[in-house]
């Protein structure tokens, strides 16, 4: 595939936008959170919103705080599902390892977890890639992060990208 100059300007244009989403967020984060980060290992991707990790050798499933991806319906899978958990997969590989804050636990056991590797703020990258959305269900966990979260979701739709494709 032959890449255009403008195509060129606007990918890179949108990655310093998500560079500058990431260092916003990175610097609203409330500090108990930023002080108490945990370190784990990606055993497997679930779907573009949930992670399975070993932190010290136990097994958690966490689900990405404050975000929304396509989720499978019996068996099936919702529009944009599986490349959802394909970014999340590159993005966060098995046998990556990451860093995550810990915002309690919700249904399941599933650990409520904001992700991070090499500074990267995981969730606010899914959003701000059409990947995710904004979990308005969430939003009070969320309120440090929500109005960029809520910025990145907003860019991403007025771009078309992933999920907000015509």
């Amino acid at each position: 595939m032959i890449v255009g100059y403008d195509d060129f300007l606007k990918m890179k244009k949108l990655t310093a936008i998500i560079n500058l989403i990431a260092s916003i967020t990175l610097a609203i984060y409330p500090q108990i959170v930023r002080a108490n980060p945990r370190s784990a290992v990606v055993e497997k991707i679930v779907d573009g919103d949930t992670v399975v990790f070993n932190e010290g050798g136990t097994s958690r499933t966490a689900q990405l705080a404050c975000i929304d991806a396509p989720d499978w319906v019996n068996g099936s899978p919702e529009p944009h599902a599986e490349t959802s958990k394909n970014r999340l997969n590159s993005l966060i590989p098995a046998g990556s390892s990451v860093q995550y804050y810990d915002l309690g636990t919700i249904g399941g056991g599933r650990v409520l977890a904001v992700i991070f590797k090499n500074n990267q703020n995981i969730n606010l990258q899914m959003v701000a890639e059409g990947q995710a959305r904004l979990h308005r269900s969430y939003r009070q966990t969320c309120n440090s992060s929500a109005n960029s979260l809520s910025e990145a979701e907003s860019a991403a739709q007025s771009r078309g990208l992933g999920i907000w494709q015509n």
